[in-house]
């Protein structure tokens, strides 16, 4: 369902933003109502740019994320992870009530079709260094792999 929708969404958002690296409209609302949209962020704002336009090209969808290019889009996971330490509901959430939703939204009002949409920037904040927004990295350990094979038997 959302395959095609995906690509329009892509060329949308390309003319807005720098690089689009993925767009996944994910599988648990069908590939339809929820999207996840990697981008290169060159400027601040390109983020918001980024979920106006995704709106813009899909009026059904209903939420969007808006990622940096480390975070794997169809990785729910990572998802949360980048909401969880790059973004602040104060600055980076953009709410659009009363607007055109899907007729597959049960929570939008049935008789007008109208919906509030959420539109999250998750990208990292250009005024704070890059490295502080890194996954963090646990260093291997010859002693602890040995310890681990012992246990497991290997």
């Amino acid at each position: 369902m959302g395959l095609p929708r995906e690509v329009l969404m892509w060329e949308s958002i390309s003319k807005v933003v720098p690089k689009v690296n993925a767009v996944n409209l994910s599988l648990g609302v069908c590939g339809w109502l929820h999207a996840v949209v990697s981008i290169e962020k060159q400027l601040e704002g390109d983020g918001k740019n980024a979920l106006l336009a995704a709106f813009a090209s899909h009026p059904s969808l209903k939420h969007v994320v808006i990622v940096d290019s480390d975070i794997n889009v169809c990785n729910i996971s990572d998802v949360e992870w980048a909401i969880a330490t790059r973004f602040q509901a104060s600055e980076d959430l953009t709410v659009i009530k009363n607007v055109r939703g899907s007729t597959l939204d049960s929570s939008a009002d049935q008789e007008t079709g109208l919906t509030t949409k959420l539109g999250i920037d998750d990208t990292r904040p250009s005024r704070k260094p890059k490295e502080k927004f890194e996954l963090a990295k646990i260093p291997k350990s010859k002693r602890a792999e040995e310890l681990v094979c012992k246990i497991l038997g290997l």
